[in-house]
């Protein structure tokens, strides 16, 4: 996987001049669109963790497939716990299914054959927005890097987190100048959690915002993790 800062310039759809935009889509009728969260992810990860993570992980996905990347949506759907948080801001899952909604349609009408919604953010009504984007022609995939079995990966294995070893392995690779190391805490054990569709955990009113062990994160695990779900992504948008 690379880890360069920036996509290749010709993979970048807000990069394109429009006949440069049409010619791609001629060879290639596939647009990938990224879409982030401005979201606490306790005092050690920064509020736009998901939105790195997948913009970052959707350009490793361009580099292997020609899949052009479109600019990413930097909002989603969040818990009204979460939105508490300084800086946590989030759309409705109606608004944030109503404007994939009309991107989509917008590209449809355009000749795009496929178009395919990637998030790094698990919690059951963003998920259930992006599922319930219909088209009358171009076929919508919904890729939740949440529903892809990293267990190998973890030393917690499967257990449910929200900023915990997964996300903090990730961004200690992916961007480890953002990870403050010395913020590191684990979540309470058996500390109070909300369930949405997938198990996507809510952090206990007024916590620090952590469910999961942080402090069993490393670099190794973030990059092995990372180039497995390009490999595994990739694989199947081209399948």
């Amino acid at each position: 996987m690379s880890t360069s800062t920036n996509a290749p310039f010709s993979a970048r759809l807000d990069r394109l001049t429009w006949p440069e935009a049409a010619a791609w889509f001629r060879r290639d009728p596939r647009l990938l669109l990224p879409i982030g969260t401005c979201l606490q992810h306790g005092p050690h990860l920064p509020l736009g963790a998901d939105t790195i993570v997948v913009e970052r992980l959707a350009q490793a996905v361009s580099e292997k497939t020609g899949i052009l990347v479109a600019p990413t949506l930097a909002y989603g759907v969040s818990s009204d716990i979460e939105r508490s948080y300084a800086g946590s801001a989030a759309l409705e899952r109606k608004t944030l299914h109503r404007v994939l909604n009309e991107l989509v349609d917008s590209w449809e009408r355009q000749g795009l054959e496929e178009i395919v919604l990637m998030t790094a953010h698990g919690y059951g009504p963003h998920i259930q927005a992006m599922a319930a984007v219909v088209a009358d022609v171009v076929r919508v995939r919904a890729v939740d890097i949440h529903a892809i079995d990293l267990a190998a990966f973890l030393q917690g294995g499967s257990e449910a987190e929200h900023a915990g070893e997964m996300d903090t392995a990730i961004l200690l690779h992916l961007a480890p100048e953002l990870v403050h190391e010395d913020r590191v805490a684990d979540g309470e054990p058996g500390g109070r959690i909300l369930r949405a569709v997938r198990d996507e955990p809510v952090p206990p009113m007024g916590s620090p915002g952590v469910v999961g062990r942080p402090s069993l994160a490393t670099r190794e695990s973030g990059r092995r993790i990372c180039e497995y779900l390009v490999d595994y992504i990739s694989r199947r948008l081209d399948a």
